[in-house]
Protein backbone atom coordinates (compact mmCIF):
# COMPACT_ATOMS: atom_id res chain seq x y z
CA UNK A 1 0.00 0.00 0.00
CA UNK A 2 1.14 3.46 -1.32
CA UNK A 3 1.02 6.54 1.11
CA UNK A 4 -1.49 8.56 -0.27
CA UNK A 5 -0.58 11.78 -1.30
CA UNK A 6 -4.15 13.09 -2.00
CA UNK A 7 -5.35 12.30 1.52
CA UNK A 8 -6.23 16.02 2.35
CA UNK A 9 -9.65 16.16 1.06
CA UNK A 10 -13.21 14.42 1.10
CA UNK A 11 -13.91 11.86 0.16
CA UNK A 12 -10.99 9.71 0.71
CA UNK A 13 -10.54 6.25 0.24
CA UNK A 14 -7.55 4.97 2.89
CA UNK A 15 -8.19 1.01 2.07
CA UNK A 16 -9.86 1.25 -1.74
CA UNK A 17 -11.33 -1.95 -1.67
CA UNK A 18 -12.58 -1.84 2.08
CA UNK A 19 -15.70 0.94 2.13
CA UNK A 20 -15.34 0.89 6.19
CA UNK A 21 -12.08 2.84 5.74
CA UNK A 22 -13.41 5.78 3.67
CA UNK A 23 -13.01 9.13 4.87
CA UNK A 24 -15.18 11.34 6.80
CA UNK A 25 -17.11 8.14 7.76
CA UNK A 26 -14.64 6.50 9.47
CA UNK A 27 -13.92 8.89 11.76
CA UNK A 28 -17.52 9.25 12.88
CA UNK A 29 -20.08 7.04 14.64
CA UNK A 30 -20.73 3.61 12.86
CA UNK A 31 -24.61 2.50 14.02
CA UNK A 32 -23.68 -1.08 12.96
CA UNK A 33 -21.22 -1.67 15.41
CA UNK A 34 -21.79 -1.96 18.89
CA UNK A 35 -18.45 -0.48 20.41
CA UNK A 36 -17.40 2.71 18.82
CA UNK A 37 -14.16 4.32 20.45
CA UNK A 38 -12.00 7.35 19.76
CA UNK A 39 -9.30 8.51 21.20
CA UNK A 40 -6.51 11.89 21.27
CA UNK A 41 -3.81 12.37 23.21
CA UNK A 42 -0.58 14.40 23.10
CA UNK A 43 1.77 16.33 24.63
CA UNK A 44 2.19 20.36 25.11
CA UNK A 45 4.42 23.09 26.21
CA UNK A 46 2.30 25.66 27.49
CA UNK A 47 4.00 29.44 27.15
CA UNK A 48 5.59 29.53 30.63
CA UNK A 49 7.65 26.49 29.35
CA UNK A 50 5.81 23.82 31.45
CA UNK A 51 5.17 20.40 29.81
CA UNK A 52 1.90 18.77 30.12
CA UNK A 53 0.63 15.87 27.88
CA UNK A 54 -3.46 14.84 28.17
CA UNK A 55 -5.38 11.92 27.04
CA UNK A 56 -9.11 11.67 26.19
CA UNK A 57 -11.01 8.54 25.20
CA UNK A 58 -14.76 8.27 24.24
CA UNK A 59 -16.36 5.08 24.22
CA UNK A 60 -19.79 4.39 22.81
CA UNK A 61 -21.53 0.91 23.75
CA UNK A 62 -24.75 -0.30 22.66
CA UNK A 63 -25.41 -3.87 23.08
CA UNK A 64 -27.41 -5.54 20.78
CA UNK A 65 -27.81 -2.02 19.21
CA UNK A 66 -30.90 -1.53 21.00
CA UNK A 67 -31.99 0.75 23.58
CA UNK A 68 -29.04 0.44 26.37
CA UNK A 69 -26.72 2.02 26.89
CA UNK A 70 -23.02 1.60 28.25
CA UNK A 71 -20.70 4.48 26.98
CA UNK A 72 -17.83 5.98 29.21
CA UNK A 73 -15.77 9.20 28.97
CA UNK A 74 -12.22 9.82 29.94
CA UNK A 75 -10.46 12.58 30.20
CA UNK A 76 -6.52 12.88 31.90
CA UNK A 77 -3.82 15.68 32.65
CA UNK A 78 -0.42 14.50 33.46
CA UNK A 79 2.40 17.11 34.54
CA UNK A 80 5.43 16.34 33.19
CA UNK A 81 7.68 18.47 35.21
CA UNK A 82 5.87 17.39 38.22
CA UNK A 83 5.60 13.79 37.35
CA UNK A 84 1.79 14.25 38.78
CA UNK A 85 -1.77 13.43 37.41
CA UNK A 86 -5.11 13.71 37.70
CA UNK A 87 -7.36 11.71 35.96
CA UNK A 88 -11.28 11.96 35.57
CA UNK A 89 -13.90 9.38 34.01
CA UNK A 90 -17.92 9.69 33.79
CA UNK A 91 -20.09 6.71 32.82
CA UNK A 92 -23.64 6.46 31.33
CA UNK A 93 -24.65 3.45 32.57
CA UNK A 94 -27.79 1.42 33.38
CA UNK A 95 -29.64 1.30 35.77
CA UNK A 96 -29.15 5.00 36.03
CA UNK A 97 -29.91 5.60 32.44
CA UNK A 98 -32.73 3.57 32.46
CA UNK A 99 -34.95 5.59 34.75
CA UNK A 100 -37.57 7.92 33.55
CA UNK A 101 -36.37 11.20 32.12
CA UNK A 102 -32.81 9.50 31.23
CA UNK A 103 -30.87 11.53 28.95
CA UNK A 104 -28.09 9.83 27.06
CA UNK A 105 -24.88 12.11 28.02
CA UNK A 106 -23.13 11.25 24.46
CA UNK A 107 -24.31 12.27 20.95
CA UNK A 108 -22.28 10.96 17.79
CA UNK A 109 -22.67 11.80 14.02
CA UNK A 110 -23.02 8.94 11.67
CA UNK A 111 -21.68 11.38 8.83
CA UNK A 112 -18.46 12.90 10.06
CA UNK A 113 -16.76 13.40 13.17
CA UNK A 114 -18.92 15.15 16.03
CA UNK A 115 -18.73 13.50 19.47
CA UNK A 116 -20.36 15.27 22.83
CA UNK A 117 -20.67 13.68 26.09
CA UNK A 118 -22.72 15.66 28.75
CA UNK A 119 -20.21 14.72 31.75
CA UNK A 120 -20.43 15.83 35.38
CA UNK A 121 -18.06 18.25 34.45
CA UNK A 122 -19.00 19.96 32.04
CA UNK A 123 -19.71 19.20 28.09
CA UNK A 124 -16.70 17.62 26.32
CA UNK A 125 -16.76 17.69 22.49
CA UNK A 126 -14.64 16.99 19.55
CA UNK A 127 -15.79 18.31 15.94
CA UNK A 128 -14.23 18.31 12.53
CA UNK A 129 -14.47 22.05 11.74
CA UNK A 130 -16.34 23.69 8.44
CA UNK A 131 -15.23 26.60 6.17
CA UNK A 132 -17.09 29.94 5.93
CA UNK A 133 -19.63 27.80 3.67
CA UNK A 134 -20.29 25.23 5.83
CA UNK A 135 -18.13 22.96 4.28
CA UNK A 136 -16.45 19.96 6.44
CA UNK A 137 -12.50 20.72 6.64
CA UNK A 138 -10.73 17.72 6.17
CA UNK A 139 -8.59 16.39 9.62
CA UNK A 140 -9.23 19.55 11.46
CA UNK A 141 -10.89 19.58 14.81
CA UNK A 142 -11.79 21.45 17.55
CA UNK A 143 -11.84 20.22 20.60
CA UNK A 144 -13.17 20.72 24.17
CA UNK A 145 -11.80 18.26 27.36
CA UNK A 146 -13.26 18.53 30.60
CA UNK A 147 -12.43 16.72 33.81
CA UNK A 148 -12.02 17.62 37.88
CA UNK A 149 -8.90 15.51 39.42
CA UNK A 150 -8.89 13.84 42.17
CA UNK A 151 -8.58 17.06 44.59
CA UNK A 152 -11.71 18.21 42.64
CA UNK A 153 -9.30 21.14 40.30
CA UNK A 154 -10.94 22.15 37.35
CA UNK A 155 -9.13 20.13 34.07
CA UNK A 156 -9.51 21.64 31.20
CA UNK A 157 -8.06 21.57 27.80
CA UNK A 158 -9.57 23.70 24.26
CA UNK A 159 -7.18 22.55 21.43
CA UNK A 160 -7.59 23.50 17.56
CA UNK A 161 -5.90 20.22 16.06
CA UNK A 162 -4.85 19.21 12.72
CA UNK A 163 -2.84 15.96 11.61
CA UNK A 164 -0.05 16.61 9.48
CA UNK A 165 -0.06 13.11 7.88
CA UNK A 166 -2.69 10.54 6.23
CA UNK A 167 -4.32 7.82 8.43
CA UNK A 168 -2.75 4.65 8.26
CA UNK A 169 -4.68 1.65 8.54
CA UNK A 170 -3.38 -0.50 11.82
CA UNK A 171 -1.04 -3.77 10.21
CA UNK A 172 -0.57 -1.49 7.36
CA UNK A 173 -1.21 -3.40 4.54
CA UNK A 174 -0.52 -6.52 5.63
CA UNK A 175 -4.02 -6.01 7.63
CA UNK A 176 -5.61 -2.88 5.69
CA UNK A 177 -7.01 -1.91 9.36
CA UNK A 178 -8.96 -5.14 9.64
CA UNK A 179 -7.98 -6.84 12.50
CA UNK A 180 -9.01 -9.56 15.38
CA UNK A 181 -9.12 -7.55 19.18
CA UNK A 182 -9.97 -8.83 22.17
CA UNK A 183 -11.05 -12.34 20.45
CA UNK A 184 -13.32 -10.54 17.85
CA UNK A 185 -12.33 -10.40 14.14
CA UNK A 186 -13.45 -8.03 12.22
CA UNK A 187 -12.53 -5.19 13.90
CA UNK A 188 -11.41 -2.17 12.70
CA UNK A 189 -8.45 0.58 13.54
CA UNK A 190 -6.30 3.23 12.11
CA UNK A 191 -4.11 5.79 13.90
CA UNK A 192 -3.51 9.08 12.25
CA UNK A 193 -0.15 11.27 14.02
CA UNK A 194 2.29 14.38 13.05
CA UNK A 195 -0.59 16.13 14.96
CA UNK A 196 -0.33 19.87 15.01
CA UNK A 197 -2.46 21.66 18.57
CA UNK A 198 -2.48 24.65 19.74
CA UNK A 199 -5.02 26.15 22.20
CA UNK A 200 -5.33 26.62 26.54
CA UNK A 201 -4.38 24.18 29.18
CA UNK A 202 -5.81 24.65 32.54
CA UNK A 203 -6.03 23.12 35.74
CA UNK A 204 -7.17 24.61 39.46
CA UNK A 205 -5.96 28.00 39.26
CA UNK A 206 -3.69 27.90 36.34
CA UNK A 207 -4.09 28.29 32.48
CA UNK A 208 -1.74 28.92 29.91
CA UNK A 209 -1.52 28.86 26.08
CA UNK A 210 -0.09 25.50 24.86
CA UNK A 211 0.82 24.02 21.98
CA UNK A 212 2.30 20.80 20.17
CA UNK A 213 3.26 18.66 18.06
CA UNK A 214 3.89 15.01 19.30
CA UNK A 215 0.50 13.34 19.65
CA UNK A 216 -1.67 10.93 18.01
CA UNK A 217 -5.46 10.42 16.91
CA UNK A 218 -6.69 6.40 17.09
CA UNK A 219 -9.99 5.07 16.18
CA UNK A 220 -11.32 1.55 16.77
CA UNK A 221 -14.73 -0.20 15.39
CA UNK A 222 -16.12 -3.69 16.91
CA UNK A 223 -19.00 -5.45 15.70
CA UNK A 224 -19.89 -6.58 19.74
CA UNK A 225 -19.41 -5.06 22.73
CA UNK A 226 -15.48 -4.80 23.17
CA UNK A 227 -14.11 -7.17 25.23
CA UNK A 228 -17.51 -8.58 26.98
CA UNK A 229 -15.89 -11.81 28.03
CA UNK A 230 -15.30 -15.32 27.11
CA UNK A 231 -17.17 -18.26 26.96
CA UNK A 232 -17.67 -18.04 30.47
CA UNK A 233 -18.33 -14.48 30.63
CA UNK A 234 -15.05 -13.42 32.79
CA UNK A 235 -14.25 -9.74 31.00
CA UNK A 236 -11.10 -10.14 31.88
CA UNK A 237 -10.12 -13.16 29.38
CA UNK A 238 -8.37 -10.86 26.91
CA UNK A 239 -5.53 -8.33 28.17
CA UNK A 240 -3.19 -5.89 25.82
CA UNK A 241 -0.51 -3.30 25.91
CA UNK A 242 -0.22 -0.47 23.05
CA UNK A 243 2.35 1.62 22.72
CA UNK A 244 2.26 4.87 20.21
CA UNK A 245 5.39 6.16 19.86
CA UNK A 246 6.59 9.82 17.70
CA UNK A 247 10.17 9.47 17.42
CA UNK A 248 12.82 12.35 17.01
CA UNK A 249 13.49 10.97 13.43
CA UNK A 250 10.20 11.48 12.09
CA UNK A 251 8.97 8.08 12.27
CA UNK A 252 5.84 7.36 14.66
CA UNK A 253 4.69 3.56 15.51
CA UNK A 254 1.76 2.18 17.14
CA UNK A 255 2.86 -1.37 18.79
CA UNK A 256 -0.04 -3.93 20.01
CA UNK A 257 -0.01 -6.84 21.26
CA UNK A 258 -2.79 -8.80 23.40
CA UNK A 259 -2.67 -11.79 25.48
CA UNK A 260 -4.51 -14.76 26.32
CA UNK A 261 -5.58 -14.77 30.09
CA UNK A 262 -7.04 -18.11 29.88
CA UNK A 263 -3.63 -19.68 28.70
CA UNK A 264 -0.85 -17.80 30.81
CA UNK A 265 -0.98 -14.98 28.61
CA UNK A 266 0.01 -16.56 25.47
CA UNK A 267 0.42 -13.87 22.65
CA UNK A 268 -2.46 -13.27 20.38
CA UNK A 269 -3.23 -12.22 17.09
CA UNK A 270 -3.44 -9.04 16.87
CA UNK A 271 0.21 -8.03 17.57
CA UNK A 272 3.05 -6.11 15.69
CA UNK A 273 3.95 -2.52 14.96
CA UNK A 274 2.74 -0.13 12.54
CA UNK A 275 4.92 2.43 11.56
CA UNK A 276 4.25 6.09 9.89
CA UNK A 277 6.88 8.24 8.29
CA UNK A 278 7.17 11.31 6.39
CA UNK A 279 8.66 9.91 3.18
CA UNK A 280 8.33 5.84 3.38
CA UNK A 281 5.18 3.82 3.26
CA UNK A 282 3.56 2.68 6.13
CA UNK A 283 5.24 -0.55 7.35
CA UNK A 284 4.21 -3.83 9.50
CA UNK A 285 6.45 -5.62 11.75
CA UNK A 286 5.34 -8.64 13.64
CA UNK A 287 8.51 -9.60 15.53
CA UNK A 288 8.23 -7.10 18.08
CA UNK A 289 9.86 -8.58 21.25
CA UNK A 290 9.71 -7.01 24.59
CA UNK A 291 10.99 -7.41 27.84
CA UNK A 292 9.72 -6.26 30.95
CA UNK A 293 12.20 -4.61 33.35
CA UNK A 294 10.06 -3.78 36.28
CA UNK A 295 6.07 -3.43 37.53
CA UNK A 296 4.17 -1.24 39.40
CA UNK A 297 1.27 -1.53 41.69
CA UNK A 298 -2.06 -0.40 40.96
CA UNK A 299 -2.98 2.80 43.05
CA UNK A 300 -6.07 1.12 44.61
CA UNK A 301 -7.42 5.08 45.11
CA UNK A 302 -8.54 4.33 41.83
CA UNK A 303 -11.58 2.32 41.38
CA UNK A 304 -12.43 0.32 38.01
CA UNK A 305 -15.96 -0.73 37.47
CA UNK A 306 -15.68 -3.84 37.28
CA UNK A 307 -14.90 -5.89 41.02
CA UNK A 308 -10.81 -6.58 41.31
CA UNK A 309 -9.94 -9.76 41.52
CA UNK A 310 -7.55 -9.07 44.09
CA UNK A 311 -6.27 -6.13 45.83
CA UNK A 312 -3.02 -6.31 44.63
CA UNK A 313 -2.03 -5.97 40.35
CA UNK A 314 0.86 -5.09 39.28
CA UNK A 315 1.22 -3.85 35.43
CA UNK A 316 4.29 -3.98 33.37
CA UNK A 317 6.19 -0.35 33.65
CA UNK A 318 9.78 0.22 32.35
CA UNK A 319 10.74 -2.24 29.15
CA UNK A 320 12.85 -2.61 26.15
CA UNK A 321 11.55 -3.10 23.08
CA UNK A 322 13.20 -5.07 19.71
CA UNK A 323 12.30 -5.64 16.24
CA UNK A 324 14.53 -7.36 13.65
CA UNK A 325 12.35 -6.44 10.69
CA UNK A 326 12.42 -3.00 11.76
CA UNK A 327 15.92 -2.96 13.25
CA UNK A 328 14.79 -1.95 16.14
CA UNK A 329 15.79 -1.23 19.82
CA UNK A 330 14.50 0.93 22.34
CA UNK A 331 13.84 1.70 26.20
CA UNK A 332 10.84 2.79 27.45
CA UNK A 333 10.75 4.86 30.85
CA UNK A 334 7.54 6.17 32.53
CA UNK A 335 7.51 10.30 33.02
CA UNK A 336 4.45 9.86 34.82
CA UNK A 337 4.26 7.17 37.86
CA UNK A 338 1.67 4.83 38.02
CA UNK A 339 -1.28 6.47 36.19
CA UNK A 340 -4.19 4.17 36.26
CA UNK A 341 -7.84 5.65 35.28
CA UNK A 342 -11.17 5.00 36.37
CA UNK A 343 -12.55 2.54 33.66
CA UNK A 344 -14.23 -0.79 33.77
CA UNK A 345 -11.13 -2.79 34.04
CA UNK A 346 -7.67 -2.01 35.15
CA UNK A 347 -6.23 0.42 32.39
CA UNK A 348 -3.05 2.10 33.09
CA UNK A 349 -2.19 4.80 30.49
CA UNK A 350 0.32 7.75 30.71
CA UNK A 351 3.71 9.22 28.68
CA UNK A 352 6.60 7.32 28.41
CA UNK A 353 10.40 8.22 27.13
CA UNK A 354 11.98 6.22 24.87
CA UNK A 355 15.47 6.27 23.67
CA UNK A 356 17.81 3.65 21.51
CA UNK A 357 18.55 3.13 18.11
CA UNK A 358 16.19 2.59 14.93
CA UNK A 359 18.16 1.52 11.69
CA UNK A 360 21.34 2.00 13.20
CA UNK A 361 20.63 5.64 13.75
CA UNK A 362 20.22 6.87 17.14
CA UNK A 363 16.62 7.96 18.42
CA UNK A 364 14.31 9.39 21.01
CA UNK A 365 10.30 10.33 21.80
CA UNK A 366 7.70 11.16 23.14
CA UNK A 367 5.27 8.14 23.77
CA UNK A 368 1.95 6.98 25.28
CA UNK A 369 1.90 2.92 26.96
CA UNK A 370 -1.28 1.61 27.35
CA UNK A 371 -1.93 -1.53 29.24
CA UNK A 372 -4.33 -3.82 30.74
CA UNK A 373 -2.24 -7.08 31.64
CA UNK A 374 -3.10 -6.89 35.51
CA UNK A 375 -1.00 -9.48 37.63
CA UNK A 376 -2.07 -11.03 40.20
CA UNK A 377 -2.24 -14.50 39.96
CA UNK A 378 0.74 -16.19 42.44
CA UNK A 379 2.59 -17.64 39.26
CA UNK A 380 2.24 -14.33 37.22
CA UNK A 381 3.56 -12.52 40.32
CA UNK A 382 6.30 -14.20 40.59
CA UNK A 383 7.31 -13.19 37.28
CA UNK A 384 7.02 -9.66 39.08
CA UNK A 385 9.44 -10.81 41.67
CA UNK A 386 12.09 -11.97 39.36
CA UNK A 387 12.33 -8.14 37.32
CA UNK A 388 13.58 -7.26 41.27
CA UNK A 389 15.81 -9.78 42.40
CA UNK A 390 16.76 -11.78 39.22
CA UNK A 391 15.36 -15.02 37.46
CA UNK A 392 18.07 -17.40 39.39
CA UNK A 393 16.69 -16.49 42.94
CA UNK A 394 13.00 -17.50 41.90
CA UNK A 395 13.58 -20.45 40.00
CA UNK A 396 13.29 -22.89 43.16
CA UNK A 397 10.13 -20.72 44.11
CA UNK A 398 9.08 -21.65 40.39
CA UNK A 399 8.98 -25.40 40.85
CA UNK A 400 7.38 -25.08 44.26
CA UNK A 401 3.91 -23.37 42.81
CA UNK A 402 4.10 -25.51 39.65
CA UNK A 403 4.01 -29.08 42.37
CA UNK A 404 1.41 -27.73 43.63
CA UNK A 405 3.68 -27.08 47.46
CA UNK A 406 2.13 -23.85 48.08
CA UNK A 407 3.21 -24.28 51.84
CA UNK A 408 6.49 -24.65 50.99
CA UNK A 409 6.62 -21.76 48.62
CA UNK A 410 5.16 -19.41 51.38
CA UNK A 411 8.20 -20.85 53.79
CA UNK A 412 10.44 -20.46 51.20
CA UNK A 413 9.72 -16.91 50.28
CA UNK A 414 9.64 -16.22 54.24
CA UNK A 415 13.15 -17.76 54.77
CA UNK A 416 15.24 -17.27 51.72
CA UNK A 417 13.46 -14.63 49.18
CA UNK A 418 12.78 -12.11 52.47
CA UNK A 419 15.54 -11.82 54.23
CA UNK A 420 17.93 -11.18 51.23
CA UNK A 421 15.99 -8.21 49.17
CA UNK A 422 15.41 -4.81 49.94
CA UNK A 423 12.16 -2.70 49.03
CA UNK A 424 10.16 -6.53 48.14
CA UNK A 425 8.62 -6.54 51.70
CA UNK A 426 5.11 -5.31 49.96
CA UNK A 427 5.60 -7.83 46.80
CA UNK A 428 6.36 -10.75 48.96
CA UNK A 429 3.43 -10.13 51.12
CA UNK A 430 1.50 -9.97 48.39
CA UNK A 431 2.73 -12.86 47.01
CA UNK A 432 2.36 -14.67 50.28
CA UNK A 433 -1.35 -13.90 50.21
CA UNK A 434 -2.14 -15.18 46.31
CA UNK A 435 -0.45 -18.51 47.56
CA UNK A 436 -2.77 -19.08 50.66
CA UNK A 437 -5.81 -18.31 49.23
Amino acid sequence: MNQPHDWRRYPFQLVPADRQLDFPAAEANHPDCESDTWFLAGELTGESGRGYAFLSIFNKNRPGLGDIVADFYTFALFDLDAGTYGTYTDYDMPPANMEPGAVVKMTVSDECLDIAFDSGAGRAEWRTCRDENGDLLPYTYDVTFVGTDAAGAVMRVDLHVTPTRAPVPLGAADFGGRIECFGQPDTYSYLQTGLTMTGTLTWGSSSEPVSGTAGHVDRQWFPLIANSGGADGDVRWRAHEWRTINLDNGVDMSIWRQFDRTDRNALQPFSGATTSAPDADPEFADDIEVTTESYVRWPEAVRTLYRPPAKARYLPDRHRLTSRKLDLDLTGEPMVPAPGHGLPLEYMEGPFHYRGTLRGEPVSGFAFFERSLALYRDWELVDVLASVVGEERVTPLRDLIESGRREEAVAHLRDEILPSGAGIIELVDDLIVALTK
